[in-house]
Protein backbone atom coordinates (compact mmCIF):
# COMPACT_ATOMS: atom_id res chain seq x y z
CA UNK A 1 0.00 0.00 0.00
CA UNK A 2 1.57 3.45 -1.03
CA UNK A 3 2.06 5.95 1.77
CA UNK A 4 2.01 9.52 1.55
CA UNK A 5 5.65 9.94 1.14
CA UNK A 6 5.90 8.09 -1.88
CA UNK A 7 5.37 9.33 -5.15
CA UNK A 8 2.68 8.36 -7.51
CA UNK A 9 3.93 6.03 -10.13
CA UNK A 10 2.67 5.03 -13.61
CA UNK A 11 3.63 1.71 -15.48
CA UNK A 12 4.89 2.43 -19.09
CA UNK A 13 4.67 -0.73 -20.77
CA UNK A 14 7.35 -0.80 -24.16
CA UNK A 15 7.25 -3.32 -26.84
CA UNK A 16 10.68 -3.46 -28.95
CA UNK A 17 12.38 -5.90 -31.38
CA UNK A 18 16.24 -7.31 -31.06
CA UNK A 19 17.21 -7.59 -34.76
CA UNK A 20 20.71 -7.34 -36.27
CA UNK A 21 23.74 -7.26 -34.97
CA UNK A 22 22.25 -6.49 -31.30
CA UNK A 23 20.60 -10.21 -31.35
CA UNK A 24 24.51 -10.96 -29.96
CA UNK A 25 23.81 -9.19 -27.10
CA UNK A 26 23.94 -10.72 -24.03
CA UNK A 27 20.66 -10.03 -21.27
CA UNK A 28 23.49 -7.70 -19.13
CA UNK A 29 24.55 -6.00 -22.12
CA UNK A 30 20.64 -5.44 -23.27
CA UNK A 31 19.70 -4.34 -20.04
CA UNK A 32 22.40 -1.79 -19.57
CA UNK A 33 21.77 -0.61 -23.46
CA UNK A 34 17.89 -0.21 -22.97
CA UNK A 35 18.50 1.85 -19.43
CA UNK A 36 21.09 4.41 -21.41
CA UNK A 37 18.10 4.75 -24.01
CA UNK A 38 15.36 5.13 -21.11
CA UNK A 39 17.85 7.99 -19.94
CA UNK A 40 18.61 9.34 -23.34
CA UNK A 41 14.82 10.04 -23.88
CA UNK A 42 15.04 12.15 -20.91
CA UNK A 43 11.65 10.17 -19.63
CA UNK A 44 11.29 11.06 -15.58
CA UNK A 45 12.03 7.31 -14.48
CA UNK A 46 11.26 6.19 -10.50
CA UNK A 47 14.65 4.83 -8.62
CA UNK A 48 14.44 2.11 -6.14
CA UNK A 49 14.96 3.07 -2.88
CA UNK A 50 18.13 2.15 -0.49
CA UNK A 51 21.99 2.02 -0.63
CA UNK A 52 21.93 1.44 -4.01
CA UNK A 53 19.36 3.24 -6.12
CA UNK A 54 18.54 1.86 -9.70
CA UNK A 55 16.26 2.65 -12.36
CA UNK A 56 12.69 0.53 -11.48
CA UNK A 57 12.29 -1.40 -14.80
CA UNK A 58 11.37 -5.01 -15.65
CA UNK A 59 12.24 -7.08 -18.45
CA UNK A 60 10.91 -10.51 -19.87
CA UNK A 61 12.97 -13.20 -19.70
CA UNK A 62 16.20 -13.75 -21.52
CA UNK A 63 16.61 -14.58 -24.84
CA UNK A 64 19.68 -16.69 -25.91
CA UNK A 65 22.46 -15.31 -27.96
CA UNK A 66 21.88 -15.27 -30.79
CA UNK A 67 18.37 -15.60 -30.85
CA UNK A 68 16.29 -12.39 -32.71
CA UNK A 69 13.14 -11.06 -31.61
CA UNK A 70 10.17 -8.92 -32.60
CA UNK A 71 8.24 -8.79 -29.54
CA UNK A 72 10.21 -8.05 -26.38
CA UNK A 73 8.69 -5.84 -23.57
CA UNK A 74 10.09 -3.48 -20.86
CA UNK A 75 7.80 -1.96 -18.05
CA UNK A 76 9.44 1.39 -16.46
CA UNK A 77 8.04 3.12 -13.66
CA UNK A 78 7.68 6.65 -14.57
CA UNK A 79 7.11 9.23 -12.00
CA UNK A 80 4.99 11.87 -14.57
CA UNK A 81 2.41 10.79 -16.45
CA UNK A 82 3.55 11.28 -19.31
CA UNK A 83 1.57 10.62 -23.01
CA UNK A 84 2.36 7.00 -23.93
CA UNK A 85 2.79 8.68 -27.72
CA UNK A 86 4.83 11.29 -26.78
CA UNK A 87 7.19 8.51 -24.79
CA UNK A 88 7.12 6.45 -27.79
CA UNK A 89 8.67 9.29 -29.78
CA UNK A 90 11.49 9.93 -27.06
CA UNK A 91 12.69 6.25 -27.03
CA UNK A 92 12.50 5.64 -30.60
CA UNK A 93 14.62 8.68 -31.26
CA UNK A 94 17.34 7.57 -28.51
CA UNK A 95 17.25 4.31 -29.67
CA UNK A 96 19.39 2.09 -32.26
CA UNK A 97 17.35 1.03 -35.19
CA UNK A 98 17.59 -2.73 -34.16
CA UNK A 99 16.16 -1.88 -30.52
CA UNK A 100 13.66 0.72 -31.37
CA UNK A 101 11.03 0.79 -29.37
CA UNK A 102 7.58 0.42 -31.71
CA UNK A 103 4.85 0.48 -29.49
CA UNK A 104 4.29 2.07 -25.36
CA UNK A 105 0.66 2.19 -23.29
CA UNK A 106 0.41 2.10 -19.77
CA UNK A 107 -0.57 -0.52 -17.86
CA UNK A 108 -2.03 -1.61 -13.96
CA UNK A 109 0.54 -1.00 -11.38
CA UNK A 110 -0.56 -4.39 -10.03
CA UNK A 111 -1.04 -6.52 -13.05
CA UNK A 112 1.48 -9.45 -12.58
CA UNK A 113 5.19 -8.65 -13.84
CA UNK A 114 6.07 -9.85 -17.62
CA UNK A 115 7.78 -12.75 -16.60
CA UNK A 116 4.50 -14.17 -14.33
CA UNK A 117 2.70 -13.27 -16.76
CA UNK A 118 3.56 -14.54 -19.89
CA UNK A 119 2.80 -18.44 -20.47
CA UNK A 120 3.02 -18.29 -24.42
CA UNK A 121 5.79 -18.54 -26.79
CA UNK A 122 6.14 -18.51 -30.11
CA UNK A 123 9.57 -19.07 -31.88
CA UNK A 124 10.33 -19.25 -36.10
CA UNK A 125 13.30 -20.99 -37.19
CA UNK A 126 14.92 -20.77 -40.67
CA UNK A 127 16.79 -23.91 -41.51
CA UNK A 128 18.89 -24.14 -43.86
CA UNK A 129 19.54 -27.97 -44.89
CA UNK A 130 23.10 -28.29 -46.35
CA UNK A 131 24.38 -28.84 -49.59
CA UNK A 132 23.74 -32.38 -51.27
CA UNK A 133 20.98 -33.36 -48.40
CA UNK A 134 17.30 -33.73 -49.19
CA UNK A 135 15.13 -32.14 -45.71
CA UNK A 136 11.76 -31.85 -46.38
CA UNK A 137 8.71 -29.89 -44.70
CA UNK A 138 6.70 -33.51 -44.10
CA UNK A 139 9.22 -35.12 -42.55
CA UNK A 140 10.10 -32.38 -40.21
CA UNK A 141 6.43 -32.08 -39.38
CA UNK A 142 6.05 -36.08 -38.17
CA UNK A 143 8.73 -35.48 -36.17
CA UNK A 144 7.38 -33.01 -34.28
CA UNK A 145 4.01 -34.69 -34.22
CA UNK A 146 5.15 -37.42 -32.90
CA UNK A 147 7.25 -36.37 -29.94
CA UNK A 148 4.33 -34.53 -29.13
CA UNK A 149 1.98 -37.65 -29.54
CA UNK A 150 4.07 -39.65 -27.23
CA UNK A 151 4.98 -37.28 -24.65
CA UNK A 152 8.96 -37.79 -25.71
CA UNK A 153 11.39 -36.49 -23.55
CA UNK A 154 14.65 -35.16 -24.85
CA UNK A 155 17.34 -35.20 -22.42
CA UNK A 156 20.15 -32.36 -23.30
CA UNK A 157 22.91 -30.93 -21.07
CA UNK A 158 23.41 -27.50 -19.31
CA UNK A 159 26.59 -26.93 -18.42
CA UNK A 160 27.54 -29.52 -16.18
CA UNK A 161 24.19 -30.61 -15.45
CA UNK A 162 21.81 -33.19 -17.51
CA UNK A 163 18.07 -32.32 -17.77
CA UNK A 164 15.04 -33.35 -19.72
CA UNK A 165 13.01 -31.53 -22.37
CA UNK A 166 9.28 -32.33 -21.62
CA UNK A 167 8.47 -31.48 -25.36
CA UNK A 168 4.30 -32.56 -24.61
CA UNK A 169 3.82 -30.03 -22.01
CA UNK A 170 5.73 -27.34 -23.53
CA UNK A 171 5.66 -27.99 -27.59
CA UNK A 172 2.07 -26.87 -27.66
CA UNK A 173 2.38 -26.92 -31.75
CA UNK A 174 4.63 -26.90 -34.67
CA UNK A 175 4.47 -26.15 -38.35
CA UNK A 176 6.61 -26.23 -41.28
CA UNK A 177 6.61 -24.23 -44.51
CA UNK A 178 9.11 -24.22 -47.73
CA UNK A 179 10.96 -20.68 -47.74
CA UNK A 180 11.87 -19.53 -51.61
CA UNK A 181 15.52 -19.44 -50.98
CA UNK A 182 15.31 -23.90 -49.91
CA UNK A 183 15.06 -23.41 -46.46
CA UNK A 184 12.48 -24.69 -44.13
CA UNK A 185 10.04 -22.15 -41.80
CA UNK A 186 9.79 -24.12 -38.72
CA UNK A 187 6.70 -22.33 -36.26
CA UNK A 188 6.44 -23.57 -32.49
CA UNK A 189 4.19 -22.84 -30.00
CA UNK A 190 5.47 -23.14 -26.57
CA UNK A 191 4.43 -22.94 -23.36
CA UNK A 192 6.48 -21.70 -20.93
CA UNK A 193 6.27 -21.03 -16.53
CA UNK A 194 8.03 -20.81 -13.37
CA UNK A 195 8.95 -24.67 -13.98
CA UNK A 196 10.99 -24.14 -17.36
CA UNK A 197 10.57 -23.27 -21.00
CA UNK A 198 11.50 -24.48 -24.36
CA UNK A 199 14.75 -23.78 -25.70
CA UNK A 200 14.68 -23.66 -29.70
CA UNK A 201 18.56 -24.80 -29.89
CA UNK A 202 17.33 -28.16 -28.28
CA UNK A 203 14.48 -28.68 -30.94
CA UNK A 204 16.93 -27.64 -33.96
CA UNK A 205 19.25 -30.26 -32.69
CA UNK A 206 16.71 -32.89 -31.72
CA UNK A 207 15.67 -32.70 -35.30
CA UNK A 208 18.27 -32.99 -37.11
CA UNK A 209 19.53 -36.18 -34.92
CA UNK A 210 16.19 -37.59 -35.50
CA UNK A 211 16.13 -37.17 -39.29
CA UNK A 212 19.56 -39.03 -38.87
CA UNK A 213 17.36 -42.29 -37.16
CA UNK A 214 19.25 -41.59 -33.84
CA UNK A 215 17.41 -41.44 -29.90
CA UNK A 216 17.66 -37.52 -30.03
CA UNK A 217 20.02 -36.84 -26.91
CA UNK A 218 20.51 -40.51 -25.81
CA UNK A 219 22.48 -41.54 -29.08
CA UNK A 220 24.18 -38.10 -29.39
CA UNK A 221 24.76 -35.63 -26.63
CA UNK A 222 22.36 -32.34 -27.32
CA UNK A 223 24.33 -28.67 -25.32
CA UNK A 224 21.70 -26.29 -24.81
CA UNK A 225 24.42 -23.54 -24.68
CA UNK A 226 25.83 -22.14 -27.95
CA UNK A 227 25.53 -22.52 -31.68
CA UNK A 228 24.45 -26.05 -32.27
CA UNK A 229 26.66 -28.49 -34.19
CA UNK A 230 24.17 -29.94 -36.83
CA UNK A 231 24.66 -32.26 -39.73
CA UNK A 232 22.31 -32.24 -42.26
CA UNK A 233 21.44 -28.45 -41.88
CA UNK A 234 24.35 -25.79 -42.89
CA UNK A 235 22.66 -23.13 -40.31
CA UNK A 236 19.61 -21.92 -38.40
CA UNK A 237 18.26 -18.96 -37.37
CA UNK A 238 15.55 -18.14 -34.37
CA UNK A 239 13.66 -15.58 -34.07
CA UNK A 240 11.11 -14.94 -30.60
CA UNK A 241 7.76 -13.64 -33.05
CA UNK A 242 5.15 -13.32 -29.76
CA UNK A 243 5.17 -13.23 -26.25
CA UNK A 244 1.39 -14.15 -24.87
CA UNK A 245 -0.84 -14.85 -21.85
CA UNK A 246 -2.85 -17.71 -22.51
CA UNK A 247 -5.67 -18.43 -20.11
CA UNK A 248 -9.32 -20.37 -20.12
CA UNK A 249 -10.74 -17.29 -21.88
CA UNK A 250 -8.03 -17.02 -24.81
CA UNK A 251 -4.88 -15.63 -25.52
CA UNK A 252 -4.00 -11.74 -24.98
CA UNK A 253 -1.04 -9.94 -26.37
CA UNK A 254 0.72 -7.91 -23.20
CA UNK A 255 -0.09 -4.96 -24.64
CA UNK A 256 -3.48 -5.68 -25.66
CA UNK A 257 -2.68 -5.69 -29.60
CA UNK A 258 -0.44 -7.84 -31.80
CA UNK A 259 2.38 -6.00 -32.47
CA UNK A 260 3.39 -4.69 -36.31
CA UNK A 261 6.14 -6.89 -37.74
CA UNK A 262 9.45 -4.83 -38.50
CA UNK A 263 11.28 -4.90 -41.34
CA UNK A 264 14.57 -6.77 -41.70
CA UNK A 265 12.98 -9.48 -39.18
CA UNK A 266 12.66 -13.49 -40.03
CA UNK A 267 8.80 -12.54 -39.73
CA UNK A 268 8.69 -10.07 -42.19
CA UNK A 269 10.85 -12.48 -44.99
CA UNK A 270 8.46 -15.02 -44.08
CA UNK A 271 5.64 -12.86 -44.66
CA UNK A 272 6.84 -12.19 -47.79
CA UNK A 273 7.70 -15.65 -48.58
CA UNK A 274 4.09 -15.95 -48.46
CA UNK A 275 2.93 -12.83 -50.40
CA UNK A 276 4.86 -14.40 -53.37
CA UNK A 277 3.30 -17.71 -52.70
CA UNK A 278 -0.39 -16.12 -53.82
Amino acid sequence: MMTASEPTLFRLRVAYPKLGRLKYLGHLELIHTVEQVVRRAKLPYAVTQGFSPHMRIAYTSALPVGTSSTAEYFDVYLTELIPAERALAQLQEAAPVDLRPIAAGYVELRRPALTAEINEVHYLLELQPASGTSVSCPEVAAIADTWRSEGAQIPYRRGKKTKTLDVSKLLKSASVAPSNTGALWLELVTHCDNDGSLRPEIIVAAVDQALRGLDPGVDEDIVSTGIQSLTLFEGYNVERRSQRIADEAGVAHPLGRELEVPAGSLSARMASDALSNL
